[in-house]
């Protein structure tokens, strides 16, 4: 059986014919309005309470230079092998199809998660803004209640980011650069607000749970792993190289803007969290607006809850987007149902593809909790990093340098190597269930890829 069939490196490296009218600071508010979101306004405080203490402002820097690398290591393959896009198609023709299905696999539950989390998110922020007292049954993930239960906000964030994907997405980038105008001005307010009401005390224990603690899920590096949520979005940088004016240097100088402003905001915004309350009290999803509240600035907590709600929706439509992508492409390739990228409707979308994405999305938010899905979401987005990482050298081996006009990431095979320990240290860091249940999808996949996408290939059927 040849599953390592590739696809031929010239198909790949066919460049599309796009207006190039993007520099570098669109790439910077591009890369802002994907990287400022969930984690800023939903993760720092509850990373803060149950994992890292203060020293989570330790854990973003270390997670900053982490998708750092990553991030270099990526802009050289979306230059290279720009036509069919992420880490599915760049393995599918440097390793061959089986590791690019399983690096399909891991795309698609990353973003599955990712849109769970940013529902989850979304519908807690909306509970603390109007102030639901839901029944039990109808107000969490499962546990939450004595026999069943299940969170229906998000469920219906769900299903109206799915309607919304029947009409297209085109919007979000219209209105990307006021959202990110809008999000940097609530959050400046929130740091220079709480700067009034900061309490040193409150960073005594600096690292409470220890700076690391391999397979326990606590410490400071835990919290990088967790964190290293945060910065993901960078592939939206990336993989816009055909529309960008002068690509090679445009694209760094974006992602590398856009990770520097994102981590100094994440910085700013956790240092002064964990200062105004102990990170004890931090266990909530509208962290911020919490914040505001328990020093009194209730007026302006639903301000910031307001800002998030416009925010996480964003987010929201990009990963959903990017999911029915991930589907659409794979399926074009023969892998999954070909119904999955039959295009229908006005506006000739893939229609079986955003209701399968509804559909599983809603079953994930409405069952599972946020903690839980943020840590699968990173330990997927980890592994295919790494995947990346060692692909960059074997590129270089099998193809040479980049040519003129084309990314190049510095000091290759030094810093995909650095990325490869980077990534591993993090891995350590997630406890034994996420592994478990991680190991367990890979398995089903193994086995769809063996009794479906192998003989449905289209690779297999030219051959």
């Amino acid at each position: 059986m040849n599953i390592f069939r590739k696809k031929p490196f010239s198909m790949e490296n066919e460049k599309l014919e796009r207006v190039r009218r993007l520099k570098s600071m669109d790439l910077v508010f591009l890369g802002l309005g994907s990287m400022v979101g969930t984690g800023v306004f939903t993760l720092t405080g509850r990373a803060a309470a149950t994992v890292a203490g203060p020293s989570l402002i330790v854990s973003i820097i270390v997670a900053s230079v982490a998708i750092g690398f990553s991030a270099l290591i990526f802009s050289e393959f979306a230059s290279r092998i720009p036509a069919q896009g992420g880490p599915y198609g760049y393995l599918y023709t440097l390793f061959g199809e089986f590791p690019a299905w399983i690096a399909g696999t891991l795309l698609m539950i990353e973003f599955f998660t990712g849109l769970s989390v940013t529902a989850s998110g979304w519908g807690s922020y909306i509970k603390g803004l109007l102030g639901l007292h839901l029944p039990a049954v109808i107000n969490g993930p499962l546990g939450t209640a004595s026999h069943f239960s299940i969170d229906l906000i998000p469920v219906l964030i769900i299903i109206a980011i799915t309607l919304l994907g029947f009409l297209g997405t085109h919007a979000m980038l219209r209105f990307n650069r006021v959202l990110v105008v809008l999000k940097l001005v609530a959050l400046a307010i929130f740091v220079i607000a709480g700067l009034f009401f900061l309490n040193p005390d409150n960073w005594q224990n600096f690292a409470p749970f220890g700076w690391t603690s391999i397979f326990s899920g606590k410490g400071m590096l835990a919290g990088a792993s967790l964190m290293f949520m945060a910065f993901l979005g960078f592939e939206t940088i990336s993989v816009s190289s055909e529309e960008t004016k002068d690509p090679e240097h445009a694209i760094p100088s974006g992602i590398m803007g856009a990770l520097f402003i994102t981590a100094i905001i994440y910085i700013l915004v956790t240092l002064v969290l964990t200062g105004m309350v102990h990170y004890t009290q931090l266990d909530v999803s509208d962290v911020l607006a919490f914040a505001l509240r328990s020093v009194g600035l209730t007026w302006l907590g639903n301000i910031i809850s307001i800002v998030a709600l416009f925010t996480l929706l964003t987010v929201g439509i990009t990963m959903s987007y990017a999911l029915v992508q991930t589907l659409y492409g794979i399926s074009r390739d023969g892998l999954l149902p070909k119904k999955l990228s039959r295009l229908s409707g006005k506006y000739r979308v893939p229609k079986n593809a955003i209701l399968l994405m509804g559909i599983l999305a809603m079953l994930v938010t409405g069952l599972f909790s946020i903690d839980r899905l943020s840590g699968f979401l990173n330990l997927c987005t980890l592994l295919y990093l790494m995947m990346l990482a060692v692909g960059i050298i074997k590129l270089r081996h099998d193809y040479g340098e980049p040519e003129e006009g084309e990314f190049r990431t510095p000091f290759v095979p030094f810093l995909p190597i650095v990325s490869l320990l980077i990534s591993f240290g993090l891995l350590l860091n997630y406890d034994w269930i996420t592994w478990f249940v991680l190991i367990i999808l890979l398995l089903l996949a193994t086995l769809f890829y063996f009794g479906y996408s192998y003989r449905h290939s289209h690779l297999r059927n030219e051959d």
